[in-house]
């Protein structure tokens, strides 16, 4: 049997003991297009309420659909829309893309989503962000900056809160880990081009902290333009 509760969610009159049979009952809502994409889950009260109980078990369900559902503070949480993984065509192409060709793209998404994490990141975001930035600057060596290299800017389009975005950017990575572009930056790395980037990230994260998207999409652009001359150096 379903109901309908007053804010138009519609419930199964069932027993729920567990997160796991909320988590469980949710999904099926999802998977059935009964909370479509974009779908605005009621607050965590009424979710307690429908399901007969303790909040702090409902906060347990949706940390089970986190890969189903997105929350944004002061705005709610959201059933994601739901976006095929790349296809290995596509991967298999990106892995193999020219450094110039990889910048290029990066060049025209990276500053739209600095500014979009610029206005859109939490409180928690922003913290990730800044310990991103801490842990690159402390990096010892190519390889060690590298990995919070990509952390730092992975965390930057998380905080974009676009699902899209957040699987470009992996796909990205991931591209960066293939070993001719590891070979790349490592010759291209100086300790002066090292104090650049660092100089950068440090800029893009205090215009991120001032909720600045202008200034963060100025200097992720800045950046990214560095990176590629002097990646661009190396192929002349």
């Amino acid at each position: 049997d379903v109901a309908p509760n007053g804010s138009g969610m519609v419930l199964v009159m069932g027993v729920f003991k567990s997160a796991e049979d909320m988590a469980g009952d949710m999904a099926r809502k999802i998977e059935k297009g009964e909370w479509p994409d974009g779908f605005r889950l009621p607050p965590e009260r009424e979710l307690a309420a429908a399901y007969g109980l303790a909040r702090n078990t409902v906060r347990r369900a949706l940390d089970q659909l986190e890969d189903r559902i997105v929350r944004l503070v002061g705005r709610g949480t959201y059933v994601k829309g739901r976006s095929p993984s790349p296809g290995p065509q596509f991967l298999g192409r990106l892995k193999e893309a020219s450094p110039s060709d990889v910048m290029e793209v990066r060049l025209i998404i990276e500053p739209h989503a600095a500014a979009l994490a610029a206005v859109r990141a939490s409180a928690e975001d922003l913290a990730t962000i800044e310990d991103a930035l801490r842990k690159s600057l402390a990096a010892k060596g190519t390889a060690e900056f590298e990995h919070w290299d990509a952390a730092l800017h992975l965390a930057i389009f998380r905080a974009a809160k676009n699902a899209l975005l957040v699987d470009y950017c992996e796909a990205i990575n991931a591209a960066r880990n293939q070993p001719h572009w590891y070979r790349l930056k490592q010759r291209s790395m100086t300790e002066e081009r090292r104090r650049r980037y660092d100089s950068d990230h440090g800029a893009i994260v205090a215009a991120l902290l001032q909720r600045d998207a202008e200034a963060a999409r100025r200097l992720q652009q800045a950046h990214l333009a560095r990176v590629r001359d002097n990646l661009m150096s190396l192929q002349d």
